[in-house]
C-alpha cells in the first residue's frame, strides 16, 4: 500500500508549526523531504516520522550535555513514551505565530528548536506519568504582554490560580537618581501550576486572562515545568534580593556624559548618602576625588 501523503496542513499540524514555518522549514533545507505528484505536492508520514526521530535524537543529545541532565529528561518522559502518530491526523488549526524562547528560559525548559514553540488553540492537560508523583498538578510556562508580567500574575490569582513571577532587585535611574527596583527576572515569562488530572480547575480561562498573551507549548503539548526548577529559581530569587544588582561597581571604568569633564574616563568609587556617584579623575597623574551625577556615567565597555 502507498504510503499516505500529507498535505502542508495537516504536516504542520502534526509539528505544531504554522503551514507559513513549515514552507520556512522546508526551504531552508532542513531535511524535510517533500513528495510531488503531478501538480499536488505533499509530505509522506515515513518522511515526517523520520524528521521528527532526528529532531528528538538531536534534542536528547542538548539535554545530555547539561549540567543536570536528569531532571530534563524526566520532563520529556511523557513525550518521548508516545510513538509519532500515523493517522487519525486533526483538522488543522489556526493560531497566532509562534514566538521564540528568550535564552535564558530555553537553558532551563526542555530545548527544542525554536519555530516548534507555539500556542495550543485547544489545551489538553497532559497524562500524569504513572508512578512519577500523587501529585495531580504541576507547573507550566505562560508568556505575558510586553512589561504586563505583574498584571498577569495578579489576575491569574484572581481567578485562583497558583502563579509565579521571579523577581530580582536591580539598581536603576529613577528621577536621574541610582533606585533600586524590583524587574521580572524573565521578561514577559512567569509559571502557573495547573490541574493535569483533567478534574480540577479548567485551563481554558488562562488564555483570556487580562495580561497573558498566551500558554507556552511546544508542539500541541503546554511547555511543562520541574518542580525541581521553581525551587532553584526560588532560592535564587531569596538570596539575589540582599545584593541587588547595580548600576555600577567598585573599580569600575565609566565615562562621563555630561559637563565641562563629557568624554572623560574616571573610576567609579561608590555612591554617597544622597545617590550621587564618587569616582576618581586622573589629573596630571594623580587621582583627584570627585562627586557627580550617577546619570551623567555611562560604564565603559
Amino acid at each position: 500500500m502507498a504510503p499516505r501523503l500529507l498535505t502542508s496542513p495537516q504536516a504542520a499540524e502534526r509539528l505544531g508549526l504554522p503551514v507559513q514555518a513549515l514552507y520556512k522549514l522546508r526551504d531552508a533545507d532542513e531535511g524535510l523531504a517533500i513528495t510531488q505528484t503531478g501538480l499536488q505536492v505533499g509530505y509522506q508520514v515515513e518522511d515526517i516520522a523520520a524528521y521528527e526521530r532526528r529532531e528528538m535524537l538531536a534534542l536528547v543529545e542538548q539535554v545530555l550535555a547539561t549540567a543536570r541532565p536528569l531532571p530534563l529528561i524526566r520532563a520529556m518522559a511523557q513525550l518521548l513514551r508516545s510513538p509519532p502518530p500515523t493517522d487519525g491526523l486533526p483538522a488543522p488549526a489556526s493560531g497566532p505565530k509562534p514566538k521564540p524562547l528568550p535564552p535564558s528560559i530555553s537553558a532551563k525548559l526542555v530545548p527544542v528548536p525554536t519555530a516548534a514553540v507555539t500556542v495550543a488553540t485547544a489545551v489538553t492537560p497532559p497524562t500524569p506519568i504513572s508512578g512519577s508523583s500523587p501529585n495531580t498538578s504541576a507547573w507550566f510556562l505562560v508568556r505575558s504582554k510586553p512589561r504586563q508580567e505583574s498584571v498577569a500574575l495578579t489576575n491569574l490569582a484572581r481567578q485562583g490560580y497558583e502563579s509565579y513571577l521571579p523577581m530580582f532587585a536591580a539598581e536603576k535611574l529613577v528621577r536621574r537618581k541610582p533606585t533600586v527596583v524590583q524587574e521580572p527576572m524573565f521578561a514577559r515569562y512567569l509559571f502557573v501550576r495547573l490541574d493535569t488530572s483533567g478534574q480540577g480547575q479548567s485551563w481554558s480561562p488562562i488564555r483570556s486572562t487580562v495580561g497573558v498573551s498566551e500558554l507556552v507549548c511546544f508542539g500541541s503539548r503546554p511547555a511543562r515545568v520541574d518542580d525541581a526548577l521553581i525551587a532553584t529559581l526560588r532560592e535564587r530569587e531569596i538570596a539575589q534580593q540582599g545584593t541587588p544588582t547595580t548600576l555600577f561597581a567598585h573599580g569600575d571604568s565609566v565615562r562621563i556624559t555630561e559637563g565641562a569633564f563629557a568624554g572623560l574616563e574616571v573610576i567609579y568609587q561608590m555612591n554617597d548618602a544622597e545617590g550621587r556617584a564618587m569616582v576618581l579623575l586622573d589629573l596630571l597623574s594623580k587621582p583627584v576625588a570627585m562627586t557627580l551625577d550617577a546619570a551623567s556615567l555611562r560604564k565603559v565597555g
